[in-house]
């Protein structure tokens, strides 16, 4: 599904950031996700849990459902990109920013994301570093990653092409779907980078230099329990924008050199 979702440029809602919370089966840990979004420094935002065919994640929000940030939204389908289709089609935030729920944010990383994006008008999606876990249930405050991180590049359009730069959890306008459309459902895996590929031939990106969040990295995580077919996504998306990615990058006067 890359067509237009039908959504509006923008939002009247008074709301800054809508966050895309898409879970299934992982009830353990939507209570700390959770708690880690309501202790935001940023007050003005949406909680979007995106409960897919199957288990029981939105009634293990009832703790919590007494915030009216708080709502649920079914998918329609399954997979990770059509709930994030279903979120950003009733999304009342001007921007949008994904989290899975085995992840975690430094407390006032929604509002550092969103102060990014007010000062540079220009820019299409900012991201930051993550601190790295083996442990679920893990906060960003206290956590066994021993400082080891996702240290993300300067944004390049180069380096995008080489591969997905945006982290776990980065931060986008929510306008843009009203010209890029939705998040390709024949992805399994990287539908996400394809998005940020077609973002990119539009507008540019920026690398905060702040560690913002914290990752699981589990072995049964999407990228790691299919490795085979991650690496053929990739591919897949990297061809599809190549052509025209030759133009963008020759802008700098640098020819691009073959990367598939």
């Amino acid at each position: 599904m890359g067509s237009s979702l039908g959504i509006e440029a923008g939002s009247d809602a008074g709301i800054t950031v809508s966050v895309l919370v898409a879970s299934r089966n992982r009830e353990d840990l939507l209570h700390g996700c959770l708690e880690s979004l309501l202790a935001q420094t940023l007050q003005s935002m949406e909680i979007l849990v995106i409960h897919g065919p199957g288990g029981n994640d939105w009634e293990a929000t009832a703790p919590y459902r007494a915030d009216p940030r708080i709502r649920g939204v079914p998918s329609p389908r399954p997979g990770l990109y059509a709930a994030w289709n279903a979120g950003i089609l009733v999304s009342q935030g001007q921007y949008l920013c994904n989290l899975n729920s085995d992840d975690r944010l430094r407390e006032d990383a929604l509002a550092v994301m969103a102060a990014a994006l007010d000062a540079h008008p220009e820019v299409c999606l900012v991201y930051g570093d993550s601190l790295v876990t083996t442990r679920p249930g893990e906060t960003f405050a206290h956590n066994s990653s021993r400082g080891r991180r996702l240290a993300q590049p300067t944004y390049q359009p180069r380096v995008l092409l080489a591969g997905c730069c945006c982290g776990p959890h980065p931060m986008w306008r929510r306008s843009v779907h009203a010209w890029a459309g939705g998040f390709d459902e024949t992805y399994a895996i990287t539908g996400d980078y394809a998005f940020w590929l077609r973002l990119a031939e539009r507008a540019p990106m920026l690398h905060l230099e702040e560690t913002l969040g914290l990752y699981l990295d589990h072995p049964q995580g999407l990228s790691r329990a299919d490795p085979a077919r991650a690496v053929a996504e990739r591919v897949r998306a990297m061809k599809s924008v190549l052509h025209r990615y030759r133009d963008i990058i020759r802008v700098d006067g640098v020819p691009l050199e073959p990367l598939i």
